[in-house]
């Protein structure tokens, strides 16, 4: 049994926490966070709680007794430091805002020779050996002590330019992400009234290259921010040598995360398959069929990316991996059971049938 400990409770952290709990091989013996919220709260009633500090290395002691009172205070009784559940953890799950991860490594992680943890996009990828990818590299990341899992929008391309590539002979690609303005659970950062470009190139083709190096030199992203909170949205442009229009769909529904939507309407929106999905996470990426087009060397297509949870399945198989689980497909299996995957995709495929 696998003793696991998510430091960071929030977007990412509160939904690997839940789904660790759904695995038959991991014990999930806490949660981190540096200050008392309602998240918080929400942990303590089903989970230990530990407390993170700012900084470490000096008065430490000093300083968990004034963050033990804030907790105490807002109705939390702690369970002790996070040092605490680094002593009793096999691995940490680093899900902090951007920065504090490299932090937390070389100032708290590092106390533990033995302890492995998992680290979230907003690090550099030079923070650990594998930026990890279930299907692309599973066996590269089997028995690192540290592993990256890249950001919501980099899974999404490795997903699907994993599966085009696996059929067909890829020259250049170009993504054009549009993406939400916010977390829904974010109101400081949004809602925006505007279109918010960013840089050309953006980081994720980077990130991509990291974990599949058979793009380097062929892909490009950029994107824009849009006023929505729902998913994030890729269109991509890829030129290359394909089999055809029916064996790309082939290639994208063989892939255990990834699913291909159609409907009477055309494509289905963001909202609409937030909402069939009983407003719930959607941990797989969604192909829009109506938008897959063949022109000759030139393949064309709309994906949604679910940016609050497709990146928790590649959590869980990156701790499986991390810790010696040797066998990649078993692990997606269990990851994608545990967390209903297939439910999913079969309510789905029956609400927006493909023609």
């Amino acid at each position: 049994m696998f003793k696991i400990g998510v430091n960071g409770f929030g977007t990412i952290g509160k939904r690997v926490a839940s789904a660790v709990q759904k695995q038959k091989d991991m014990k999930l013996l806490g949660i981190s966070d540096i200050s008392p919220s309602w998240e918080s709260r929400y942990a303590a009633m089903n989970v230990p709680v530990y407390m993170s500090l700012k900084e470490y290395g000096k008065d430490e002691v000093e300083q968990f007794e004034k963050v033990k009172k804030t907790f105490i205070d807002a109705g939390i009784e702690p369970a002790g430091a996070v040092t605490d559940l680094i002593d009793e953890a096999n691995l940490i799950v680093d899900a902090t805002p951007e920065g504090i991860g490299r932090k937390n490594k070389e100032e708290i992680y590092s106390r533990k020779k033995s302890l492995h943890a998992i680290f979230q996009g907003g690090e550099k990828a030079s923070i650990a050996k594998v930026t990890f990818n279930a299907n692309i590299n599973y066996k590269d990341a089997v028995g690192e002590q540290f592993i990256r899992v890249p950001s919501c929008n980099t899974t999404g391309m490795l997903r699907y330019l994993n599966s085009i590539q696996e059929v067909s002979d890829v020259k250049d690609v170009i993504i054009n992400l549009i993406r939400r303005g916010a977390d829904p659970a974010e109101p400081n950062s949004g809602p925006i009234n505007d279109y918010v470009p960013t840089e050309i190139p953006s980081h994720h083709a980077d990130d991509v290259i990291v974990a599949d190096k058979r793009l380097e030199g062929k892909l490009i992203t950029y994107g824009v921010k849009v006023p929505v909170t729902l998913m994030h949205m890729h269109n991509v442009v890829v030129t290359g040598d394909f089999p055809s229009r029916d064996k790309i769909l082939d290639a994208f529904d063989d892939n255990l995360r990834i699913i291909v939507l159609g409907g009477e309407n055309g494509a289905p929106t963001a909202a609409e398959i937030i909402d069939a999905n009983d407003r719930r996470d959607l941990y797989q990426i969604i192909i829009l069929e109506k938008t897959v087009h063949l022109h000759g060397n030139i393949l064309l297509f709309s994906a949604y990316v679910h940016q609050e949870a497709d990146v928790i399945p590649e959590n869980i198989d990156a701790i499986r991996a991390s810790l010696g689980f040797e066998d990649s497909y078993d692990s997606i299996i269990k990851t994608n059971e545990s967390l209903g995957l297939k439910e999913t995709k079969k309510r789905l495929e029956e609400l927006f049938p493909v023609s």
